[in-house]
């Protein structure tokens, strides 16, 4: 059972998680075409940025529940945030994805896109 500040912290974490996960489906990575780092970029940056935010004004842990054991949310939530961290990271300065970074790059958003929705359900499992 969580309590009301951390549903709420988990609350807003899910709506940064779906944020995300819309411009990612709504920006895919297509062969021959370039990809809108202008448009995904900021909303990159900004989702790790309240991420970290609202990790460093929780108060109490986050990968572990009041009885001490893990608390997969957590893990979901590092996951999301290195996958955010390396994409700002990698794509910085860019204005298209180079040909030799693109099989990379697919991957990397794939994987961004994924842990997204990974703390999106986890948010909704630990809900309940």
């Amino acid at each position: 059972m969580t309590d009301a500040p951390d549903r709420e912290f988990r609350s807003e974490v899910a709506r940064i998680g779906g944020e995300l996960g819309q411009t990612l489906s709504a920006n895919p990575l297509r062969a021959g075409q370039r990809y809108p780092l202008q448009a995904v970029l900021p909303v990159v940056g900004a989702c790790h940025d309240r991420l970290q935010a609202l990790v460093a004004a929780h108060a109490g842990p986050v990968a572990a529940s009041p009885d001490g054991t893990a608390d997969a949310f957590g893990a979901e939530l590092a996951g999301l945030m290195s996958h955010l961290q390396g994409v700002r990271v990698l794509y910085h300065g860019l204005d298209d994805i180079p040909e030799g970074m693109r099989a990379a790059a697919g991957r990397s958003l794939s994987a961004l896109h994924l842990a997204a929705r990974r703390v999106l359900d986890a948010a909704r499992r630990s809900g309940r």
